[in-house]
């Protein structure tokens, strides 16, 4: 089995590669910006490991590494759509070329990626497609309006995708991470004052236990996975989500985080 990862280099795309690959009958290829770090997870892992250099944030080369990756491992079987950017910060002040990289790297190539290799999973009636959003698609906290934007957006198509392909045998996974131990999210509660106030109620998730409930959800055929399972309360009830953003405690000092 083929199994590509955007963002391995660390957080939840190492979880998930370091859960992926034990198999040595597996192929990975791993895809990140940074090749030092993302080579460091590749040599942990039993399974073939090929490791791409890429930046999603341009969304005119997002599928220029397939047909590469398919050269030397054979057909994509799952593609793990992990690669994000989390701009923390007021919508009305923040920088537009930051907020229109981060809508690349979050939709934009996601989307690209999954139209480039879907025929080709229709017609072999197999395969599948993970999406990983957020609950910020349904429960986006204050200074995160781009950040919601783009992962409401990714959950959106990658539902409604699951819908349209699954009659042709292949599955899309949406899953919608809570707040999960990585650096990218200890960047952002700093922005929020830390794990305090309304903020520090909130549970959190560990990388390595989020790895294991998408690798169920791709072996049972799952349309979508939430974790920590709290969260589910708003994706089910918005207006709590709404009313906690609300009693949010903010500081001044915006930051951007990326995996």
């Amino acid at each position: 089995m083929h199994i590509v990862i955007t963002g391995a280099s660390s957080g939840i795309g190492a979880a998930l590669a370091r859960e992926l690959g034990d198999d040595p009958a597996d192929t990975l290829t791993l895809i990140a910006r940074r090749r030092e770090a993302t080579e460091r997870v590749a040599r942990g892992l039993a399974a073939k490991c090929f490791v791409v250099t890429h930046d999603l944030s341009d969304e005119g080369v997002a599928t220029s590494w397939i047909a590469e990756a398919e050269e030397q491992g054979g057909p994509i079987d799952v593609m793990i759509n992990n690669a994000g950017v989390e701009n923390i910060g007021y919508a009305y002040d923040a920088d537009p070329d930051q907020g229109l990289s981060l809508l690349r790297t979050n939709v934009l190539s996601p989307m690209l990626i999954a139209r480039a290799l879907l025929p080709a999973m229709i017609a072999r009636h197999g395969g599948t497609i993970v999406n990983i959003a957020s609950v910020a698609a349904f429960a986006a906290m204050p200074l995160q309006a781009w950040y919601g934007a783009s992962k409401a957006a990714l959950a959106t198509f990658s539902e409604v995708l699951h819908a349209e392909v699954a009659r042709h045998g292949v599955n899309v996974v949406t899953v919608y991470p809570g707040p999960i131990k990585t650096a990218m999210s200890d960047a952002a509660y700093e922005v929020y004052g830390g794990r305090k106030g309304v903020v520090g109620l909130l549970p959190e998730g560990s990388p390595v236990r989020l790895a294991r409930l998408v690798r169920r959800a791709i072996e049972r055929k799952r349309a979508r996975v939430v974790y920590p399972s709290f969260y589910e309360l708003g994706r089910l009830m918005p207006w709590l989500a709404r009313w906690l953003g609300d009693r949010t405690t903010l500081r001044a000092h915006p930051r951007t985080a990326r995996d």
